[in-house]
């Protein structure tokens, strides 16, 4: 599915402004919402379906378009003895589904649980032979499923038959016919119904054992030519359990056996963990400290719930194309199955709606979310030219570290680390390294580039390779994700913006690889990871390389150690790195970085007359580096290393790396960013740049440079972690519209934000937004956006008065470290809002009610120094751009 489809098709909902017009529009119900990305059904129970729980019917009718029996046809329900078939309420489900146009499900055909005892033994109370049951099913399915023939959309045919190890479930069916009783029960629903679909169901299904063993068993029935039409996810979750990737992972291994997925039984827990299952056989006895909240949850738990709520409900809507059922096990919280089950007497809200019969938030806000509107956003750099400096450094203001870069013909394409940004690895062209024009990201898509709540702003993505396989004509781009490993993609051509899927690569361990295709065909990976024993100090690492067949995209045998700490590992050299095999003029050069890459950083080089190595260092090392320079010199540089090197077409070799611009003794608040320099050759060795000499560097002016136009965001735009579903669009009108996120930008989560790099000390960023805020926490405006812990915003909001206001913050290390408030004459209306950078990187914020109005400077103006790189921690620099949250 693709991103630009998620991002515009949930707009459709609107909200009224809180303090506006005076006949607000009828929100949405949860259904109009969902649309037609899948049916939104309930579990319903006895009262519901006999209309004498009103209030519940009321929710159904509105909200719901689906519905499944919660108990009235199972088994022990419909054939409780021999003979004995009682049918009235599982006839009135079907008749109140009908009444009402609901879409109806039946629940279910085969489950050992809440089956009538009768069923497995005969008159004197022993085991039935393997073809008394298959009858004996045989007839209870043929009965039920023709009963309601043409009514019930599908069937759970077999439900919890696996264990969590993958093992078969001991039940009776498994007993006397072992895994035959599943082929025979769906054979048998599809005879006396050939059109009905017919489903799988389980709990614990993010499990790997019992996921793995349902994706065996879907491939074995289509073998043999049974009918599976969907897998149904129980979704019975608790605040810890189960984990969003692991469930994601398995949703997409059991679409790619060819059937649909259901979401068929969800609820989340709120109260202590006591198992992650749902085995109705499993219960506890009650004690006082496992019912916390008879009350009502408190405000953080609450909170807390519905982030993971949201969390899942985004990952359903984000892949509901495979996706054609979610179903909530219950209607609200007091008639939850939970509040008895698996200990007597608990008080849970893990549905839905509440005791009140209210939506929860995180629903509330997918139906009738708030909206701030943004007229324009610019960036601009005013500096002084004639300060200029050849080669004209750094060649990638802002945060564009790790730099990797190939030549293809007159093509130069140029890539980078991207952290935990989405969309990753920014790839930029040029044809004369001097002018370079951003092309978007390699990793566009969330396929590519899953970016999962949690991850920390330092992680994500790290230092990219380019490389071209002139064999077979395309371009390789290999990197880490330090959440899931190392992988690479590949294009045919970098300037169409579509890279492949990733190819993981399990085997390549560690971080930074690199990719070499040599001159008679074959292909190496070089990376970093510890060393085979115990690390010898700190910081201790290697560079290991291995064969790589780029025809099956596979690696060829083991891996071989090439560089055991460094140059000289008698000084106990840090964080090897960063490895690059070159061939020139039939010598090997491996270029890494080393002494990591802070203020030791450096470039070093060894050489080979093989890429497997042994390789020696050269004569002259470091052949990059500024850790010896005073640090008390003018624009000085600092951190250089981590490079890449690049032949033009002339002949002459340049080298790509990334610095920093310390405007404070070590603090930066760009990042780091991507350098060029010269390469000459020495005693035939390249040398980037003479030890002890410094590099000169010099901002760069840019004009008035928005942050999108009517045609879309701009290349460098980028968001915090991948955006699941949609939250922002632009109007006809050209304004990025955004919606207020319950999502704040400090959660670790994925905000409603848009930015781009801040690329020197001196600018301008501002904007234009209008937004009604209705209550405390309300806020959008701008932000300056370090990582989760270290930001500024400054923006439209609701003040402790309950009076709209444009408030600036500042916070440090997750605390509120100052707040300046000014109070607003209205809630509606257009706000405009600035944010100036000086030469000792202090900001300024300011704010204007009209566009040729005063600009009135809020609060004083608040030092970089806490957000730059030396103190906050981390890789990354400064994010400036929009921003909006909202409680619901």
């Amino acid at each position: 599915m693709k991103l630009k489809s998620l991002l515009f098709g949930m707009m459709a909902a609107t909200l009224a402004a809180c303090g506006g017009a005076d006949q607000a529009p009828r929100e949405m119900t949860l259904k109009e919402a969902v649309g037609d990305r899948f049916l939104m059904g309930a579990a319903i129970n006895v009262n519901q379906q006999n209309e004498r729980d009103s209030a519940a019917v009321e929710i159904l009718k509105t909200h719901f378009n689906a519905i499944v029996a919660e108990n009235c046809m199972k088994h022990e329900e419909v054939h409780p003895a021999d003979g004995v078939w009682t049918w009235e309420e599982a006839d009135r489900f079907v008749q109140f589904g009908t009444d009402h146009g609901f879409t109806m499900t039946g629940h279910c055909l085969i489950w050992h649980s809440q089956c009538a005892p009768w069923f497995f033994v005969d008159a004197e109370g022993k085991r039935v032979s393997p073809e008394v049951l298959a009858a004996r099913m045989k007839e209870h399915i043929t009965t039920v499923v023709q009963r309601y023939k043409g009514k019930i959309k599908g069937w759970d045919v077999v439900n919890e038959s696996i264990l969590e190890d993958g093992s078969y479930r001991n039940s009776p069916f498994y007993q006397i016919l072992g895994e035959e009783f599943i082929m025979l029960a769906f054979q048998y629903a599809h005879e006396a119904d050939p059109d009905v679909e017919l489903y799988l169901n389980d709990y614990g299904m993010n499990e790997p054992g019992r996921a793995q063993a349902y994706v065996r068993l879907i491939n074995k029935m289509k073998e043999r030519g049974l009918r599976i039409d969907a897998i149904g996810m129980q979704a019975h979750m608790g605040m810890g359990h189960p984990d969003l990737r692991q469930f994601e992972q398995h949703l997409l291994d059991f679409a790619a056996t060819g059937v649909k997925v259901m979401i068929t039984e969800w609820d989340m827990s709120a109260l202590p963990n006591v198992n992650q299952g749902a085995n109705i056989s499993e219960t506890a006895d009650y004690e006082e400290h496992l019912n916390p909240y008879p009350n009502g949850l408190p405000e953080e738990v609450s909170r807390e719930w519905n982030a993971r709520m949201k969390a899942f409900w985004e990952l359903f809507l984000k892949h509901s194309d495979i996706i054609t059922r979610v179903t909530a096990w219950g209607v609200n919280d007091a008639d939850s199955w939970k509040n008895g089950w698996p200990i007597p007497g608990r008080t849970d809200y893990p549905l839905l709606f509440d005791r009140n019969n209210a939506l929860k938030p995180f629903l509330k806000e997918f139906v009738a979310p708030k909206k701030a509107t943004f007229d324009s956003f610019t960036y601009e750099v005013q500096a002084d030219e004639s300060a200029a400096v050849e080669p004209a450094n750094p060649l990638l203001h802002g945060c564009y570290p790790d730099p990797s870069i190939c030549r293809v013909g007159n093509d130069y394409y140029l890539v980078n680390s991207s952290f935990a940004y989405f969309p990753g690895v920014p790839i930029f062209h040029s044809t004369d390294l001097k002018n370079w024009n951003q092309l978007g990201y390699v990793l566009n898509r969330p396929s590519q580039l899953m970016l999962y709540d949690g991850t920390q702003i330092r992680e994500g993505v790290y230092a990219p390779d380019i490389k071209y396989n002139p064999h077979n004509k395309l371009f390789y781009m290999i990197t880490t994700n330090v959440n899931l490993g190392n992988f690479f993609v590949t294009t045919d051509d970098p300037k169409s913006g579509n890279w492949s899927d990733p190819t993981r690569l399990p085997e390549v361990g560690g971080i930074d690889p690199g990719i070499f295709f040599d001159e008679d065909g074959k292909a190496y990976i070089v990376n970093n990871d510890a060393p085979m024993g115990k690390p010898e100090y700190d910081g201790h690492r290697c560079i290991y390389v291995r064969e790589f067949d780029w025809k099956t995209g596979k690696t060829v045998g083991k891996q071989k150690m090439i560089v055991d700490g460094g140059v000289d590992k008698s000084k106990e050299p840090s964080w090897i790195e960063a490895p690059h095999i070159y061939r020139i003029n039939g010598t090997y050069y491996l270029m890494c970085a080393e002494g990591g890459t802070e203020f030791d950083h450096s470039e070093v080089i060894f050489t080979s007359d093989s890429p497997m190595g042994p390789y020696k260092p050269c004569a002259t090392n470091p052949i990059l580096t500024q850790r010896d320079l005073p640090e008390d010199r003018v624009n000085p540089v600092g951190c250089a290393g981590h490079a890449d090197l690049v032949q033009t077409p002339e002949g002459d070799w340049y080298a790509v790396f990334l610095a920093t611009r310390p405007y404070k003794g070590k603090h930066d608040v760009m990042g780091r960013e991507t350098f060029m320099l010269p390469v000459t050759w020495t005693d035939g060795q390249p040398i980037i740049l003479p030890q002890g000499e410094a590099i000169a560097n010099a901002p760069r002016a840019v004009a008035p440079t928005p942050l999108w136009t009517a045609e879309g965001l701009q290349p460098e735009a980028m968001f915090i972690r991948t955006p699941v579903t949609t939250w922002h669009e632009i109007n006809a009108q050209g304004q990025l519209v955004l919606d207020a996120r319950s999502t704040d930008i400090s959660d670790r989560r994925q905000p409603a934000a848009v930015g781009r790099w801040i690329t020197d000390l001196t600018f301008t960023a501002q904007t234009v937004v209008d937004f009604a805020p209705c209550c405390k926490g309300d806020f959008a405006g701008l932000t300056c956006f370090h990582d989760d812990f270290h930001y500024m915003r400054f923006g439209k909001t609701i003040d402790a008065d309950g009076q709209p206001a444009v408030a600036l913050e500042a916070y440090v290390r997750g605390k509120l470290s100052s707040q300046s408030v000014v109070k607003l004459p209205k809630a509606n209306g257009k706000l405009y809002l600035k944010v100036e950078g000086s030469e000792e990187a202090n900001y300024t914020f300011s704010f204007s009610t009209s566009a040729k109005g005063e600009w009135t400077q809020v609060g004083e103006p608040i030092s970089a120094d806490a957000f730059s790189t030396f103190a906050a921690g981390g890789f990354t620099g400064t994010y400036v751009g929009v921003y909006a949250t909202a409680k619901y």
